[in-house]
């Protein structure tokens, strides 16, 4: 009988996630790490994610039936909680995905990571940890066609801290904890669900529908964009847990050649799922081109709010992203069984249904962040371009020290 160690349970995969696992009713002991005071106000927490998938009734029966561990997984290597000893495989999706905090994303995302595994490295029943990354670990200038043995790269140059965190976090499981039976899986950009739309979250999905509203492009109206649900995510991951043994160390949670958005057939689409707004004319231009964004965005969405101002900035970033017009390869997954993931043309429309205003789509999934990161900043003032890029923070090499990679503290 397996006993899974879960991190970001209360997050939108991780909810899918649990949802998913405990829907097909197995043997399989799940146990959330979660950031709460008590057991109780884990539950609870736990309980309003899996609410955004089922009703709230069932959602309570669900997180019954799964064991809480309240603690910070940053501070996993503190936790002498016996019940994680048991523990046969983990799956780490936490994270601080804020774009801005450098110091702080990477503090969580790359410490925390080493926290957890140093954890990990003591449990003796261990045989897999999943750990989630980003499939955006190519940085700001990757190939057209992303496989998985290109990355991570120590001189990438990275758009957003949070994908250098990412990184870094890779490098160094690899580094310091060579015992431990690591696998990595990277998403690529995770957007809405298949059947549910934006009710679990819609995260980047206000991007997409920005991106429509503007009429704006970035790079050309046939470049593509690697995008995946949700609940295929989960699917995939669950399905990583069950298969006793993996071919790869690192895969793609990708749509790849066959499933990838292209923004012409996109528009099509939307064209037929929301015909109030067609025909639909895309305008393409270059992500750099501050000017045009700021003065098309102050048109469409007005820039008289601070949650304006912050949307405005990670819509710069996200342009940039798309201009990247990447593909990552999934043959891997795909040569090993897994189901391909459906084209976002097969799901926006249940997605557009379900949604509500535009900034309050971003407010939910970006906006305690953003918002933030300009309180030291006249909000009514527009916010300064990003970066173009920064560089990959500098990994600490040193040897291990202690049996299955266990860093010394």
């Amino acid at each position: 009988m397996g006993r899974i160690l879960l991190t970001g349970a209360t997050g939108l995969i991780g909810g899918a996630v649990l949802h998913r696992a405990l829907a097909m009713k197995t043997d399989t002991e799940w146990v959330c790490l979660v950031r709460a005071s008590d057991e109780e106000a884990g539950r609870q927490r736990l309980a309003a994610r899996l609410g955004r998938f089922t009703s709230a009734l069932n959602a309570q029966r669900l997180a019954q039936r799964v064991e809480i561990v309240p603690g910070d997984f940053t501070k996993a290597d503190r936790i002498a909680d016996p019940r994680l000893d048991s523990v046969t495989q983990v799956l780490h999706l936490a994270a601080d995905t804020s774009w801005w905090a450098q110091e702080k994303v990477h503090r969580t995302n790359h410490d925390g990571t080493l926290a957890l595994a140093r954890r990990a490295a003591r449990m003796t029943r261990l045989d897999r940890f999943l750990h989630v990354s980003t499939a955006m670990i190519c940085g700001g200038q990757p190939p057209a066609m992303v496989d998985e043995t290109r990355y991570p790269d120590a001189d990438a140059t990275h758009l957003v801290p949070y994908s250098a965190s990412k990184s870094a976090a890779e490098m160094s499981l690899a580094t310091h904890f060579a015992d431990l039976p690591l696998v990595v899986a990277r998403p690529s950009i995770v957007l809405g669900h298949t059947t549910l739309g934006a009710r679990p979250g819609s995260s980047i999905l206000w991007v997409i529908r920005a991106c429509d509203r503007l009429r704006l492009v970035a790079g050309s109206r046939d470049g593509t964009v690697d995008i995946v649900p949700t609940d295929w995510v989960a699917d995939t991951l669950v399905e990583m847990l069950a298969r006793p043994a993996l071919a790869h160390g690192t895969y793609h949670l990708s749509a790849g050649t066959l499933s990838r958005t292209r923004w012409s057939e996109l528009g099509r689409t939307l064209d037929r799922v929301d015909p109030a707004e067609s025909p639909r004319q895309y305008e393409e231009f270059s992500a750099r081109d501050r000017a045009t964004l700021h003065r098309r965005f102050t048109e469409v969405f007005g820039m008289d709010e601070a949650i304006k101002v912050a949307m405005f900035r990670a819509l710069q970033a996200y342009y940039r992203f798309c201009e990247l017009d990447v593909t990552f390869d999934n043959a891997r997954l795909l040569a090993e069984g897994f189901a391909p993931p459906p084209a976002l043309a097969q799901y926006i429309g249940r997605c557009i249904e379900t949604s509500g205003a535009i900034v309050d789509q971003f407010r939910e999934d970006f906006g305690q962040f953003a918002v933030g990161s300009l309180q030291r900043r006249d909000a009514t003032r527009p916010a300064p371009s990003l970066p173009e890029t920064m560089p990959a923070r500098e990994i600490n090499t040193r040897p291990p020290s202690q049996r299955r990679g266990s860093m010394s503290s």
